[in-house]
């Protein structure tokens, strides 16, 4: 196993979350275009002269289907790509997961865990660390250092 797939995931993890709020970004635009006067389009034309007087005018409305199918056509291809990233991290997950389940030391395992699975930050996995492992006291740089120590010795 490679040390560098721990790396690997949270950059895909990243990734992840990165589309899927450009995906919900886009999904907000069609429902604001479709659901609110934001998407109807407007003008007022005048309805001719007989002479030189203006027979009036009239206020002409519609929906904007180019642009309606514009965006749902980039929100499928966002989806598409979304999916894609969800399946890549899903397999780096598992690897991710059986490399952590071959570290032997099991204090390590749950530093591995918490920060990389459970995407906590080192103040947090020192928190949980205290939590699971009363015996000692941890603190978001003793967890970091001896995840780096551990990663330089492997």
């Amino acid at each position: 196993m490679d040390k560098n797939i721990l790396q690997q995931y949270l950059h895909v993890q990243a990734r992840v979350k990165y589309l899927r709020g450009q995906a919900e970004k886009t999904r907000r635009k069609i429902d604001r275009l479709v659901y609110t006067d934001y998407g109807i389009a407007g003008d007022t034309v005048s309805r001719g002269k007989k002479g030189k007087k203006p027979l009036g005018t009239v206020k002409i409305t519609g929906f904007p289907v180019p642009e309606y199918q514009g965006i749902a056509e980039q929100l499928k291809r966002r989806n598409k790509i979304l999916k894609a990233e969800e399946m890549k991290l899903a397999k780096i997950a598992n690897e991710a997961e059986e490399f952590i389940a071959s570290v032997d030391e099991i204090e390590m395992r749950s530093i591995l865990s918490l920060h990389y699975i459970e995407g906590m930050a080192w103040a947090q996995v020192a928190y949980e660390m205290n939590v699971l492992y009363g015996d000692k006291i941890y603190t978001p740089d003793r967890c970091r250092m001896k995840h780096e120590r551990f990663i330089k010795n492997l």
